[in-house]
């Protein structure tokens, strides 16, 4: 089945400015004032996956540029919370008909030890490199960490906290 669109909203931005484009596939566009929120149960809930992304960028002294983490961070554990309107259950509950494994979860940002390997260090050298927690691989419990001296990021399954 093939739908054809009949009309677009917009909010006025230059990427929808496409009159020409509208008016020969016979398609209205209708313009609304920007920042005027439209579908008030998404605005809420971005504003709400933004707040735990801040909290977690601030609380963790990392620099922005690890916000996607910081927002993939915050919807994992937004998709784990019970929820009052599913009676107290997850969406993973819901979703999956079962608990979420919680127990690898770390806090956002915390201090983590990364073993090095054996062959690649000699006698003296540390065991461990010092890192930072970013969270973990979708469907796997590898760790994201960012090791602080090199400013590398990179996966390992097992590490200390």
């Amino acid at each position: 089945m093939i739908f054809t669109a009949k009309c677009i909203r917009s909010d006025q931005g230059l990427e929808f400015n496409l009159h020409q484009f509208y008016s020969l596939k016979g398609i209205e566009h209708h313009m609304y004032s920007v920042e005027t929120p439209k579908n008030g149960v998404v605005e809420r809930k971005h504003q709400h996956i933004l707040n735990i992304t801040r909290t977690l960028i601030f609380q963790s002294n990392l620099p922005k540029l690890f916000w996607n983490l910081a927002t993939f961070h915050a919807v994992f554990l937004l998709n784990r919370l019970p929820n009052k309107i599913l009676h107290n259950k997850s969406p993973y509950d819901i979703l999956y008909i079962s608990s979420p494994d919680l127990t690898f979860i770390k806090v956002f940002g915390c201090e983590a030890f990364a073993s090095t390997l054996a062959h690649n260090r000699m006698n003296l050298e540390p065991r461990v490199r010092r890192c930072v927690y970013l969270g973990h691989r979708p469907g796997i419990k590898d760790s994201l960490l960012y090791d602080l001296h090199t400013r590398e990021v990179f996966f390992i399954q097992k590490c200390f906290f």
